[in-house]
């Protein structure tokens, strides 16, 4: 997993790794106590049925609307994570500039 270990040298504040319910492999627990970090998975009840608020989910949710927005950034157009990874880097300072102009 070398991209998020860039990820991880890159912010070494992130304490929690909130993820999707398809990140329940051994392998990213493991990956998350490597490095000092709480793994926390959003998995919906085993008998929910139809559509739930689940805890935190909102965080994936926005993120990806945020990835939408900003020119189709949720795909891969770039083929390489450093090209990705400048392009969201990108679209957080327009959206923290944005913020910052149009305050609540």
């Amino acid at each position: 997993m070398p991209a998020l270990d860039e990820g991880k040298a890159a912010w070494p504040s992130l304490r929690v790794a909130i993820l999707d319910g398809a990140f329940t492999a051994e392998r990213c627990r493991l990956w998350s106590n490597l490095h000092g970090m709480r793994h926390e998975v959003v998995t919906r009840a085993p008998d929910q049925k139809g559509f739930a608020v689940l805890p935190r989910r909102w965080v994936v949710e926005r993120s990806f609307g945020w990835l939408i927005h900003w020119g189709g950034l949720l795909r891969d157009r770039a083929g390489r994570l450093d090209v990705a990874a400048a392009r969201i880097a990108c679209a957080a300072v327009f959206a923290a500039t944005e913020a910052l102009i149009n305050p609540l």
